[in-house]
């Protein structure tokens, strides 16, 4: 099946988002773009590097929207191809978490509501994070992390029968037991630092995890790296202090700190996993980089930051 065409919208699929739900919700948006007199092509992948080629071919083809139908690591995949170019994108939210469709102001419940977004066609350009590490070069969209928020995404991935933030609480409750800092060699923009910390999330977008403000400052086209370092504190501590994340108040803990950047070096005195968009991703060391208004995208009403 070829890849769109002059003036179409290609839906790009993840078969295996939100637990199977996906399939489910693309039936629904396509009724609902039936509705909007919109009937768009609907390519499935079936392997991690497809996404991305597809969406590259849509926009050569001539595709007037591409849709990533998927969660944050879908989209991700999806904007690969789109870089650069003027052909927009829109998050179908299908995934466990969906933080950056919340951060583009996409409903996540209404597919109704999602598709005449997409229909009214308001964009906006925003920034994109490109990662090196010795896996490769890779895009990414919200927030990549290192540390605990990296072991508790791997601990979620087996908690199939909860979605977004109570997949994520349920996993750090796990995780915590294990929870030990490590000493991380931290260098933005060639300012260096070496501290001892939990975990150290580099934000583009506000929240990530089903909700959890960990950059309330962020925003997607801003030009710049939120840096969150959460310092060496008890277990007792942190499960005292954690609920503020979902405020954004865990800003002014005493343990954390808060950083601006564009690019960020990172490595540790011991392998971490590297955490991108809810997917785990190779391992430290690595470097961070911004890519200002690099992708175009598809908005709602009530954007997020």
């Amino acid at each position: 099946m070829s890849e769109g065409g002059r003036g179409a919208v290609v839906v790009v699929v993840n078969p295996r988002a939100g637990g199977g739900r996906g399939e489910r919700i693309v039936r629904e948006a396509l009724r609902a773009f039936g509705r909007q007199g919109i009937e768009p092509q609907v390519i499935v992948c079936r392997n991690g590097g497809e996404p991305g080629r597809i969406s590259r071919r849509a926009m050569e083809a001539g595709a007037r929207l591409v849709v990533a139908a998927g969660g944050d690591g879908h989209a991700a995949a999806v904007a690969e191809g789109l870089v650069g170019a003027a052909t927009p994108m829109a998050v179908l939210p299908c995934g466990s978490a969906n933080d950056y469709a919340a951060a583009l102001g996409m409903p996540r419940r209404d597919i109704s509501a999602a598709v005449a977004a997409m229909a009214a066609g308001r964009t906006r350009r925003v920034d994109t994070l490109r990662v090196t590490s010795q896996e490769g070069e890779r895009l990414f969209l919200n927030v990549v992390g290192t540390g605990f928020d990296a072991a508790v995404a791997e601990r979620a991935e087996g908690v199939p029968f909860l979605r977004g933030a109570g997949r994520y609480v349920l996993a750090i409750l796990g995780e915590l037991p294990r929870l030990r800092a490590a000493t991380i060699s931290l260098t933005l923009d060639g300012e260096r630092r070496e501290l001892r910390a939990l975990m150290v999330a580099l934000a583009n977008g506000t929240s990530y995890g089903g909700g959890m403000r960990v950059a309330p400052m962020a925003s997607l086209d801003s030009g710049w790296l939120e840096v969150c370092v959460v310092g060496e504190i008890s277990k007792v501590e942190f499960l005292r202090a954690f609920p503020r994340v979902f405020r954004g108040t865990h800003v002014d803990h005493p343990a954390v700190t808060m950083w601006r950047a564009r690019e960020v070096e990172i490595s540790a005195d011991r392998p971490l996993r590297l955490l991108g968009d809810g997917e785990l991703y190779g391992t430290l060391p690595a470097t961070i980089g911004v890519r200002p208004a690099s992708l175009s995208v598809i908005v709602g009403t009530q954007t997020g930051r």
